[in-house]
């Protein structure tokens, strides 16, 4: 009996976790990195670049 729960939660747990969403329409927006620089998203997609976007930030 712990053998078929511990398989059904982690078919739940696995189901249910997507991390990414299939989004097909970017929102513009324009960020300042850390040097000052801004960046506009849809000049960088317009250039035929991929973007990366990572809110992570440490001094």
């Amino acid at each position: 009996m712990k053998k078929i729960t511990l398989f059904l939660g982690l078919l739940l747990a696995t189901t249910f976790s997507i991390a990414q969403t299939p989004l097909t329409v970017a929102v513009d927006f324009t960020a300042t990195d850390t040097d000052g620089i801004e960046h506009n998203l849809f000049s960088i997609l317009d250039g035929g670049q991929y973007v990366c976007i990572d809110f992570f930030f440490a001094n």
